[in-house]
């Protein structure tokens, strides 16, 4: 049913919750929440965002806080829950238990991985049924480039997990999308683009996307330079062409060009789709994006001290999206966000231009 959306925004498919919120004023249930349920993790990404939000090899989100936002989320309105945030999900071994929860009360799911735990056919059917989609991210297609970029040498393990998952779908008819998630470093990476290209063909998973790095700050990331400008480089469109070029009917390359776009200059001033999207870290603590984890000032609550509930129903939690509503995004946040193209239909939303009805 339908194509894969991947460098854009679905909101024209939740009107209701849009003109509900601004137009008529409403507190309104978020319709997606982004959950990171660690902050712990057994592989170590030169472009790893969570270095920036604060590694912590000793949080995680506990088995009761846990289950009870899986259980909770769809019963307030919420739509959709991804799991994918500071850490590495499978670490916490409460993940599959939550999921269960999360499918049995209706909730709509997706499961980000760096797919090195996912090891035994329990974990794997367990993904595949309760999920819509799962991808496993990946920015390598050999094992040098693997502990090049991944600084573990987890590679031949990775690829073994891919497999098994890929046969189990089609053998038991599983709808879930399996896919791979690259985030791409132009001149460190331009070759691993291309060699992993090729290996997510062979793989036949159903899609290899190619983001951005969304590191908050241009400079020296670790062992590697970024500059967001150099997504406009001539010999960097080549490369990602030729990877578009290596699709097949079964297996779609995916390049989000608007996003690497969007890194560098935004087209709307504030952070208004804050209602629309929530954002949990992997001790519990919420948020209204990854860019404010762990600043005291924009943390809505601690689900180890409040349920989701109570805390959408705080005035803590509103004062907090009236003040993302006022929130300069050119001086005070930096990086290519995951609401930018939501907050850019949501400011085009607002302006209203004369004559709307003539078409």
């Amino acid at each position: 049913m339908g194509k894969r959306l991947m460098d854009g925004t679905k909101m024209l498919w939740h009107m209701d919750r849009v003109r509900e919120h601004y137009d008529e004023g409403k507190r309104i249930a978020p319709i997606l929440i982004n959950v990171g349920v660690t902050k712990m993790c057994n592989a170590d990404c030169v472009y790893c965002y969570g270095t920036f939000q604060g590694k912590d090899q000793r949080s995680t989100i506990e088995r009761d806080a846990l289950c009870d936002l899986f259980e909770s989320a769809p019963k307030l309105g919420v739509r959709a829950l991804e799991i994918i945030g500071d850490g590495e999900p499978t670490v916490n071994k409460h993940i599959y238990d939550a999921m269960d929860i999360g499918k049995k009360a209706g909730l709509d799911m997706a499961f980000s991985t760096n797919g090195i735990l996912l090891d035994n056919q329990y974990k794997r059917e367990n993904v595949l049924r309760n999920n819509k989609w799962m991808r496993f991210n990946l920015s390598a297609g050999t094992s040098e480039g693997y502990k090049k970029i991944h600084r573990v040498d987890k590679f031949d393990q990775v690829v073994k997990n891919i497999e098994s998952m890929v046969k189990i779908k089609k053998e038991k008819g599983y709808e879930c999308d399996i896919g791979l998630q690259a985030v791409y470093v132009p001149g460190m990476m331009d070759k691993d683009m291309l060699e992993l290209s090729g290996l997510a063909t062979k793989l036949e998973v159903d899609y290899l996307v190619i983001k951005q790095c969304s590191l908050p700050e241009d400079g020296t990331v670790c062992d590697i330079s970024f500059d967001v400008n150099d997504y406009d480089k001539p010999e960097v469109i080549k490369t990602l062409k030729d990877c578009e070029k290596m699709s097949t009917d079964k297996t779609e390359i995916v390049v989000k060009w608007d996003f690497m776009e969007m890194g560098k200059k935004r087209p709307y001033d504030t952070c208004a789709d804050a209602p629309l999207i929530f954002q949990v870290s992997g001790n519990g603590k919420c948020y209204p994006c990854g860019y404010l984890f762990g600043n005291d000032e924009y943390e809505y609550g601690d689900l180890h001290k409040q349920s989701l509930g109570e805390i959408l129903k705080s005035e803590k939690y509103w004062s907090i999206i009236d003040k993302m509503k006022k929130f300069d995004v050119h001086n005070d946040c930096e990086g290519c966000c995951r609401h930018d193209k939501i907050n850019e239909f949501i400011a085009n939303y607002l302006d209203r231009p004369k004559g709307e009805n003539f078409i």
